[in-house]
């Protein structure tokens, strides 16, 4: 792994070209921190909701850096070196923010693991990164997954050490507090992470294909975190709220990197519960929410179920693909009167955005516009929609990826230009900026070869009274892929193949667009931010697995 880490370094041109614009440095979020706790030692940069103690923790710069110097020095004294990496699964507390910063203080390369990840996959992944060192809770995701990771660190090599926060002695792990918060003798001294190498490891959320590792330096990071907020001032109140988990790119540099480059406070809760997250909201006059279709939809659900005392914002911000025109109308009633769109990926940090200048709608059918700083380029996909796929280059475009079960090198910035293929297609709208129309590995060609758009037929099949949520997915046939609608019915009766496309002909779809097969599920299986799993569909549509806990019918 450190000499993947080595090859994906960036080129010193392009290190030079962007610092010339300003967008990387020679400083890192530890010089932040540092200046931060020595200017404004008092000042609260993390308010932390903890569920099992039903309150809220709060640090102060001065508060976040000395848990830092502890953890790091702890790192230390258990022999992880520059370079290593040290794999984390753990909530949405501050222990996350301040061992993260503890890791680049000391050298070593950070792994953050959603909790919804199981053991399969977290296996692989310590496996494909050679961690030396995995930091879990008692309790998250289950007693019983803890354990299983306690008996999967006694068969990787690689892998030195396994702390548990909480009680580690059922499974026969260090003790977190042990190690890792104590203070014995005096403090070792650290070879900090420059900031042109690599420092994080992150994997996609593997929606089409299998995850993909991601690896970003600080300054990638520190480029996404320079970049303005696609939000007004009036919706960037402090504390921020983050809803997106800390183990993902979104709520890293939201709720760990933003608030040490702006000296601003963020606001963390450790379970996904939209009531709670209204409550926090209000008690402490927050900003804007700033995540997926799905979470904020769950928030907007919720604050019309019973309102909440809320701020009055100048906008509320969607990240993905374009949320639907009756998300957009739900956020307008509920949350604020402007819904602003953006489009990002774990590759790249923001990329496209919808402005609060554009018209109220806009967010339902555009990505908008290229953020400061980033460059696209499209190439035709497919001439008869205007559909074009997408390249991305700019500096929070990271290093480089690898296969996550072979470790596998698959692209590197130095090896393009820095050009970076999305995998997503795109058409003009009518302002100047983009529409959204899918992912290029989603797309089905049907037995005519021409591309089914997948979202339309989505779309439509959600109009349809009898269906809650429904996703087309392309399944093997002797000339092609031919469409499936996997489709979770409202609670009545499920309609069947020739009710479904007697809906969509009288809707005006074209014929060849509408699925051949249909499919009835429980609910959709979705990662943590709300994307479809799609390469989970396609695997249990074909026999190679069945579908996980769905109520497949």
């Amino acid at each position: 792994m450190p000499e993947l880490f080595e090859a994906v370094r960036p080129l010193p041109a392009t290190a030079a070209r962007y610092r010339e614009q300003g967008w990387w440095r020679d400083g890192t979020f530890l010089d932040d921190l540092h200046a931060a706790a020595g200017r404004s030692p008092g000042r609260r940069v993390i308010v932390n909701w903890r569920s099992a103690e039903n309150r809220a923790v709060t640090l102060t710069f001065a508060d976040l850096a000395a848990q830092v110097k502890r953890f790091a020095d702890g790192l230390h004294r258990l022999g992880v070196r520059h370079g290593e990496v040290v794999a984390f699964q753990l909530p949405d507390w501050w222990e996350t923010a301040a061992l993260t910063l503890a890791c680049w203080g000391t050298g070593a390369v950070i792994m953050p693991i959603s909790l919804r990840f199981g053991r399969r996959e977290v296996e692989r992944m310590l496996t494909a990164t050679g961690a030396v060192l995995l930091v879990t809770t008692d309790r998250l995701p289950s007693p019983e997954h803890i354990a299983a990771l306690a008996r999967l660190a006694d068969g990787l090599p690689s892998l030195r050490h396994h702390a548990v926060l909480g009680d580690a002695s059922h499974v026969g792990a260090l003790d977190f507090d042990a190690c890792l918060r104590a203070v014995p003798g005096p403090a070792p001294r650290h070879t900090a992470l420059g900031p042109d190498e690599a420092a994080t490891v992150l994997f996609t959320s593997g929606t089409s294909g299998s995850a993909t590792a991601v690896v970003h330096s600080l300054n990638t990071l520190h480029a996404g975190v320079r970049r303005p907020l696609p939000l007004p001032p009036s919706s960037q109140g402090e504390p921020f709220p983050v809803l997106t988990p800390l183990s993902h790119g979104v709520g890293l540099r939201n709720g760990v990197l933003r608030p040490l480059l702006h000296r601003t406070s963020a606001l963390y809760c450790d379970e996904w519960d939209a009531g709670r997250w209204l409550d926090l909201i209000s008690a402490h006059r927050s900003g804007a929410p700033f995540a997926p279709p799905a979470m904020l939809a769950s928030l907007a659900a919720e604050q019309a179920r019973r309102p909440r005392d809320l701020p009055v914002w100048g906008a509320v911000a969607t990240l993905a693909a374009s949320p639907s025109r009756e998300l957009v109308d739900l956020l307008r009633r509920t949350l604020s009167d402007r819904v602003v769109n953006s489009l990002g990926s774990t590759e790249a940090a923001g990329i496209t955005a919808t402005s609060p200048a554009d018209p109220p709608d806009q967010a339902a059918r555009s990505i908008g516009r290229p953020m400061p700083g980033v460059e696209l380029r499209t190439a035709p996909a497919a001439e008869a929609d205007r559909t074009a796929s997408v390249e991305v280059r700019g500096p929070s475009v990271c290093l480089g990826t690898f296969d996550r079960d072979t470790g596998r090198l698959q692209w590197r910035a130095a090896d393009t230009d820095g050009w970076y293929a999305t995998g997503d297609l795109v058409r003009p709208d009518a302002e100047g900026g983009l529409s959204y129309a899918g992912r290029a590995s989603d797309r089905i060609s049907g037995t005519t070869q021409l591309m089914i758009p997948v979202l339309d037929v989505e779309a439509e099949l959600r109009e349809h009274p009898a269906i809650a949520d429904a996703a087309l997915v392309g399944y093997p046939a002797e000339h092609g892929d031919l469409p499936c609608a996997v489709i979770v019915p409202t609670g009545g009766p499920a309609p069947d193949l020739a009710e479904l496309n007697a809906w969509l002909a009288g809707r005006g779809m074209t014929d060849w667009y509408r699925p051949t097969r249909v499919e009835t599920v429980a609910h959709l299986p979705r990662n943590e931010l709300g994307k479809v799993r799609k390469n989970v569909l396609r695997a249990w549509l074909t026999g190679e697995q069945p579908l996980p806990d769905t109520g497949a019918g």
